[in-house]
């Protein structure tokens, strides 16, 4: 993960809980889609252990949540390393990126990404976690890009065919990305 730019906060203000109930009305990252899951469904999957929501909050305030789960990678033969023999290798998801429309434009996204690459890689050594994997929407894959993300060929190839057979349009789909834990 690159270094953070000059922020109005510093990272010891930040406090990190583990979601513990229905979250709190008042969050809105400015993305239906991110807001409907935390509203929705954060709280329902993680006492049903298919995700772990954590909430970051700066000063007092919700400024982000993330959602993690286990994820297996494919990767083609071109995408692996010559020590990497096996098709499907341990990953991290970060499933769901929301920061708070307040704090947009300060760093803060990059630092919670940081954070979960942080635990990803704190799990990826009694786990066998080598990856931290994401499904970027198309005009966030070049911020990805910017914090050390790869585009998984192999496996947006699998999403590109599902999504065409199932009517969608493959240019508009998100776009499955990586991060090698072992470069940091």
């Amino acid at each position: 993960m690159h270094g953070m730019d000059a922020t109005p906060w510093q990272a010891e203000e930040v406090e990190i809980r583990r979601l513990d109930g229905p979250p709190l009305p008042g969050f809105d990252c400015g993305r239906e889609e991110q807001n409907r899951f935390f509203y929705e469904r954060a709280w329902l999957d993680q006492r049903q252990r298919i995700s772990t929501t954590y909430l970051y909050f700066l000063r007092g305030m919700l400024a982000a949540y993330a959602t993690v789960c286990m994820d297996s990678l494919p990767l083609g033969r071109q995408e692996r390393d010559a020590d990497t023999l096996y098709k499907h290798v341990g990953a991290l998801k970060l499933a769901q990126l929301g920061v708070d429309h307040r704090f947009h434009r300060y760093g803060f996204g990059r630092y919670v990404v940081g954070d979960i690459a942080t635990l990803a890689r704190e799990a990826g050594d009694p786990l066998g976690c080598r990856y931290l994997t994401l499904d970027a929407q198309p005009e966030l894959v070049a911020w990805y890009e910017r914090q050390g993300f790869v585009r998984n060929r192999l496996r947006q190839r699998e999403r590109r065919k599902e999504a065409a057979v199932h009517g969608r349009d493959p240019d508009a789909i998100a776009v499955s990305m990586r991060f090698d834990l072992r470069e940091v």
